[in-house]
């Protein structure tokens, strides 16, 4: 029995329906993914707006990735099967890895994958991200990106290299000791 124009319809119409269900929620999962680690990792040391934004996408992620789920499992259940794999890859190793490998600062990613950075790129950085990338042997520095590196990582005898704060200690975050160098320069009163 040949299949009809409605059957035929109804299979090219699911098929993009669930393809592009499976994309939002994979998209969902790595936000709520990268917001769920950056909540955990920086937590402490983010700001009030900062905390408000990350747990914001967090939810708006996992709201994307469950309303994907239901509508898979509304129309085509047998996709859940390819669901799973793209919510755990998407989530865990799109989310979670390339977040902490990034610093939680997309720029930092592209940097790290590249290994090269300009001074565009490490003034579009956060603190803690031009610190690492400053101080990451295996990234390598353009001319105009020098100047940026030695005027973030200058600090006054006392003072915190900002964005050092949060590498030192247990995982890198909880304790801190200054490192920069005494001024030997004579003080003229």
């Amino acid at each position: 029995m040949p299949p009809t124009a409605k059957t035929l319809w109804k299979i090219v119409w699911k098929t993009f329906a669930v393809t592009a269900a499976i994309a939002l929620g994979g998209v969902g999962a790595n936000q709520a993914g990268w917001s769920a680690a950056k909540l955990i990792v920086q937590g402490p040391y983010l700001g009030i707006f900062e905390d408000f934004l990350a747990g914001l996408f967090f939810s708006l992620g996992t709201a994307a990735s469950i309303g994907a789920f239901y509508f898979i499992d509304r129309i085509a259940k047998p996709a859940l099967w390819l669901l799973l794999p793209v919510f755990l890859y998407g989530g865990l190793v799109l989310g979670v890895w390339n977040g902490y490998a990034g610093d939680f600062d997309a720029t930092r990613l592209a940097v790290v994958r590249n290994h090269f950075a300009n001074a565009y790129a490490l003034e579009h950085m956060s603190e803690r991200a031009r610190y690492r990338s400053c101080t990451d042997d295996q990234i390598q520095l353009a001319e105009d990106a020098k100047p940026v590196c030695a005027a973030a990582l200058t600090a006054a005898p006392g003072e915190n290299i900002p964005g050092s704060e949060h590498r030192c200690g247990f995982l890198e975050m909880l304790t801190c000791f200054n490192s920069a160098p005494e001024n030997t320069k004579p003080q003229h009163q």
